[in-house]
C-alpha cells in the first residue's frame, strides 16, 4: 500500500471545501461540544481582514486557517442514527477541526444575512451602482448558501435542503419530515437559518428561535447557548467592522474601507476578475449603504476564495488520529476515552443508551475526566485510569501514547464475546476510575473494619504508595476494591478484610523491596508478572481475563506471590534483609520510603538505656507510629541527616565521608519537625545533640532551659516549651540521639542502621506473613 492510499492532503479554499457537491460534514460523538472562545472568533475575523488588506498590494494574498483532518466515510460506518438511502453521497467525518469549521459556517450564514438584508433594502431605482452591488450580492449570497446547506433536488418542504454539517446521535439527514432530525446546535441552527434564507423577499434580520430543551433527551442546552452567543458576536463584529458612524477601538477589527477598495485595481482583479465601474467606486465613497454593502461583498469573496484550510483525508479513523497527533501543537487532542465512546453506545443501541448500565459506568469515567481544567490534565487523567485498567483487564502493559490507548480500547472491547461481557468491560473501567478518584487520593475512604489496627495500617500504606507515585499497584488493588464494593450481606466484612490486607501487603512489599535495593529494581515488572496469566498453569488469575469483578483470588495468594519474589532475591529472612537494607542509601532513592522505614522503626520503640543513641522494641501499644496521623504529623515532616551531607563541616568524623553512601543510610537519619530542620543544617554534633535534647525534654523546666541554650547558639525552635513536651513522646529516635554522649562515628552509624532496619522489619514483615 502506498502512502497516498492512506492519506490525502490538499489546500482547499473555503468555498471549494464547504460547497463540494454532495458532501456532508459529520461530527462524531466523541467530539466535544462547540465552545469556541470569543477571542478566537475575533482573531479569525481579524486574520481574514488582514489577508484582505494584503490583497491591495499582493494579488496572490491568502489567509491560512490551519488543518482539518477527516475520514472519507464511504460506507457510512460513523453515521448513527441513519436513514441510509437519504445520506449525502460524500460523508466527511471530522476528526479535527470541527470547532473551526463550525465557526466558518456561522460566519458564512451571518455574512449571507447581512449582505442579503442590506441589498434588499437598497432603493429599487438606485442607478448603476445600486444594480451592480445588488447583482454582486445575489452572486455571493448564492455561493454562501452553498457552504451551509446542500440542495438535494427533491424532498418534503424544507427537508429538501440538508444542513452542511450535522452531529451524530442528535441529527439525521433525510428528505422525509418524519425521519429527518436536527437537534444538535449546528444542525438545528443551519436548518433554521436555511428556512429564513430561502425567503428572498424578506428585509428583516434573522431572529434565532431558541432550541426547545426536551426535543432531544440528550441535547446539550449549553452548547446551543454557546453557538447562539458566537453567532451574535459574529454579527455584531461584522456590523461594527463596516460602520462609519462609530469610533473604533484599537482592539476592534475594521474591514478594509470602501475608499481603499476602490483605489486598488489589484484587489478588484484578484477577487472580481475586472475593475469596478467608476460609479460604484464613487457611490461607495459617498453613500454609506453602498459602501458598507460593498465592503461586506468584498470580504465575503475573499473569505470564499482566498481563505484556505489544509484538508487531510484519511482512509481509516486510526490513521486520522495518528496524523492529528503528529500535526497538533496547540489544539486539544481527544482522549482515548472520548474516541471510544461510540463503541460503548453502539453496544447498548442509541435508543437504550440513556439510563443503561453502560451509560452509568461511562458517566462515572466522564465525570472524573471533567474535573481536569486543561487538555494536558485531561490526557494525564485518562492515562491514570487506562494504564491500570489494561493491566487489570488482561495484563496488557499500556503506554501513554494516544494511538496505542485508542487501539487497545477498541480491540479489547471487540474481543468480548457478547453484550454482557462488554458491559462488564465498562464496569471494570468504572471501578478503576472509582478507585483512582476515591481511596487512592483519599485513603480515609477505605472501609471500616472490626480490626482497627489493620484499617489504620492500610490507610497509611495507601497514602505512602500514592505519594511515592507507585501507580503500578492500582490494578491489583482495584480487584479487591471492586470485589468489596459489589459485595453484600455477610460477604461485606470478609471482602473488606481481604481488601485492607492486600493494601497493607503491597505497602510492606514496597518498603522491604525498595529498602533492600534502594532503587526500584524492577518492582513494576513484579506486579506486571502478578497480573499476567500463564494458561499452562492453574495459578491464580489476578487480571480479570473475562471473570466477574467479584471473582478475585484470596489476598493470601497475593501475599504468597510477593513472599516468593523476596525469596528469589534472598531477602525473605530477617537477617538477610537487615544486612542488605542497613547498607542501602535509602535517602537518595526515595524520601517516602525513608520516612516509612523510620516510622516503622519508631513503632512501639523507646530509647535503649544500655546502648545510648539507639532504640529498642518496647511493649505493644507503647507508641503507634504506623498510621496516617503520624505520617501527616508536623513532628515527622522532615528527614534530617545527623552527620551533614557535606563533608568537612564542623569537625565530623572524616571516615563517615569515605563512602558517599554512608550519610544517606537509615542509621544517619531521623525525623524532625519542619521548623527545627532549618536550624539543624550543617551544625556540629554538639549543637545538634543540644537541639535533640531540647526536642525531647520531658518537663517544662528542662524544655525552657534547653530552649534558652539552643537560642544562644543560634538554634531557634519555633514551638514553645509546652508544644515540645507534648510532642516529645512521639519522637523516640530524637530522644535516643539526645542521650548519646559519645562522638558520632561511621561505626555507630552502621550499628544504628542495623538496629533501625531490624525494628522496621519487625513492624512490616508480619504484613506479608513473613
Amino acid at each position: 500500500m502506498e502512502t497516498r492510499e492512506i492519506f490525502d492532503a490538499a489546500p482547499r479554499a473555503v468555498a471549494e471545501f464547504l460547497s463540494e457537491t454532495g458532501q456532508g460534514l459529520y461530527i462524531p460523538p466523541y467530539q466535544r461540544a462547540y465552545s469556541w472562545e470569543p477571542a478566537k472568533v475575533k482573531r479569525l475575523i481579524a486574520d481574514v481582514s488582514h489577508g484582505l488588506e494584503q490583497t491591495t498590494e499582493f494579488e496572490d494574498s491568502i489567509c491560512f486557517l490551519g488543518t482539518v483532518i477527516a475520514l472519507r466515510d464511504l460506507q457510512y460506518t460513523t453515521v448513527e442514527p441513519i436513514d441510509r438511502p437519504m445520506v449525502p453521497p460524500k460523508v466527511m467525518t471530522i476528526i479535527d477541526g470541527q470547532q473551526r469549521l463550525t465557526t466558518l459556517l456561522l460566519l458564512t450564514t451571518v455574512l449571507h444575512e447581512e449582505i442579503s438584508v442590506r441589498a434588499r433594502r437598497l432603493p429599487k431605482n438606485g442607478g448603476e451602482a445600486r444594480d451592480w452591488c445588488y447583482n454582486q450580492a445575489i452572486d455571493v449570497t448564492s455561493r454562501l448558501t452553498d457552504t451551509f446547506e446542500e440542495d438535494m433536488r427533491y424532498g418534503e418542504g424544507d427537508f429538501r435542503y440538508y444542513p452542511r454539517m450535522v452531529r451524530s446521535y442528535h441529527d439525521v439527514w433525510s428528505r422525509h419530515t418524519d425521519r429527518a432530525k436536527y437537534d444538535s446546535p449546528i444542525g438545528y441552527y443551519l436548518h433554521q437559518y436555511g428556512r429564513y434564507a430561502r425567503d428572498e423577499e424578506s428585509t428583516k434580520d434573522y431572529k434565532h428561535i431558541p432550541f426547545a430543551e426536551g426535543e432531544a433527551a440528550d441535547a446539550n442546552a449549553q452548547a446551543h447557548r454557546s453557538l447562539e452567543a458566537i453567532r451574535t458576536l459574529l454579527r455584531r463584529t461584522l456590523r461594527n467592522a463596516v460602520s462609519t458612524s462609530r469610533n473604533a477601538r484599537e482592539d476592534e477589527t475594521e474591514i478594509l474601507s470602501a475608499g481603499a477598495i476602490g483605489e486598488s485595481p489589484k484587489l478588484q482583479e484578484a477577487l472580481f476578475n475586472s475593475p469596478f465601474p467608476a460609479s460604484v467606486v464613487e457611490a461607495a465613497n459617498h453613500d454609506e449603504r453602498i459602501g458598507s454593502l460593498l465592503r461586506l461583498i468584498v470580504f465575503a469573496n475573499y473569505l470564499l476564495n482566498r481563505v484556505t484550510v489544509a484538508v487531510v483525508t484519511a482512509k481509516r479513523e486510526d490513521y486520522g488520529f495518528d496524523m492529528f497527533e503528529a500535526l497538533n501543537t496547540t489544539g486539544q487532542p481527544l482522549t482515548a476515552i472520548e474516541t471510544f465512546k461510540p463503541k460503548a453506545i453502539q453496544n447498548e443501541g442509541l435508543s437504550s443508551w440513556n439510563g443503561s448500565e453502560s451509560y452509568n459506568y461511562f458517566d462515572t469515567v466522564e465525570k472524573y475526566l471533567d474535573r481536569s481544567s486543561s487538555a494536558d490534565q485531561r490526557q494525564t487523567a485518562t492515562s491514570n485510569i487506562l494504564i491500570p485498567f489494561a493491566l487489570l483487564h488482561d495484563g496488557t502493559r499500556l503506554s501513554k501514547r494516544l494511538s496505542e490507548q485508542r487501539r487497545y480500547l477498541r480491540t479489547a472491547f471487540d474481543k468480548e464475546a457478547d453484550q454482557a461481557g462488554r458491559r462488564t468491560f465498562l464496569h471494570s473501567l468504572a471501578e478503576v476510575t472509582r478507585f483512582v478518584s476515591g481511596p487512592w487520593v483519599s485513603p480515609g475512604s477505605l472501609p471500616e473494619h472490626s480490626n482497627d489496627e489493620l484499617h489504620l495500617q492500610a490507610e497509611l500504606c495507601l497514602q505512602v504508595l500514592r505519594e511515592a507515585k507507585h501507580d503500578i499497584v492500582i490494578a491489583p488493588l482495584t480487584r479487591y476494591f471492586a470485589a468489596h464494593q459489589l459485595s453484600t450481606g455477610e460477604q461485606i466484612d470478609k471482602r473488606a478484610h481481604e481488601y485492607l490486607t492486600a493494601v497493607r501487603a503491597v505497602g510492606a512489599f514496597f518498603a522491604l523491596w525498595r529498602g533492600a535495593f534502594g532503587g526500584t529494581h524492577g518492582i513494576d515488572n513484579i506486579y506486571r508478572k502478578l497480573m499476567a496469566h500463564d494458561p499452562q498453569t492453574s495459578g491464580a488469575r489476578f487480571a480479570r481475563f473475562g471473570q466477574e469483578l467479584t471473582t478475585v483470588p484470596p489476598a493470601e495468594d497475593m501475599l504468597r506471590f510477593l513472599r516468593q519474589q523476596l525469596q528469589s532475591e534472598g531477602i525473605a529472612e530477617k537477617h538477610q534483609w537487615v544486612v542488605k537494607a542497613a547498607a542501602t542509601p535509602v535517602y537518595t532513592s526515595s524520601r517516602h520510603l525513608t520516612k516509612l522505614l523510620l516510622l516503622a522503626a519508631s513503632n512501639d520503640s523507646a530509647p535503649d538505656e544500655e546502648r545510648r543513641g539507639l532504640v529498642i522494641r518496647g511493649r505493644d501499644g507503647l507508641l503507634s507510629t504506623l498510621n496516617i496521623d503520624r505520617w501527616n504529623d508536623a513532628g515527622f515532616s522532615t528527614i534530617e541527616h545527623i552527620a551533614p551531607q557535606n563533608s568537612g563541616v564542623n569537625g565530623w568524623d572524616s571516615k563517615i565521608y569515605e563512602d558517599s553512601a554512608t550519610v544517606h543510610v537509615l542509621g544517619n537519619l531521623t525525623l524532625l519537625p519542619k521548623v527545627e530542620n532549618s536550624s539543624a543544617s550543617d551544625r556540629s554534633w554538639e549543637l545538634k545533640r543540644l537541639m535533640f535534647r531540647a526536642l525531647s525534654a520531658k518537663t517544662m523546666e528542662e524544655a525552657e532551659k534547653t530552649l534558652a541554650l539552643a537560642s544562644q547558639e543560634g538554634i531557634y525552635l519555633g514551638d514553645g516549651a509546652e508544644a515540645i513536651i507534648r510532642r516529645a513522646r512521639h519522637l523516640p529516635l530524637v530522644s535516643s540521639l539526645a542521650q548519646r554522649d559519645e562522638e558520632w562515628t561511621e561505626e555507630f552509624i552502621r550499628e544504628r542502621s542495623e538496629r533501625l532496619c531490624s525494628l522496621a522489619w519487625d513492624s512490616l514483615a508480619p504484613w506479608l506473613d513473613l
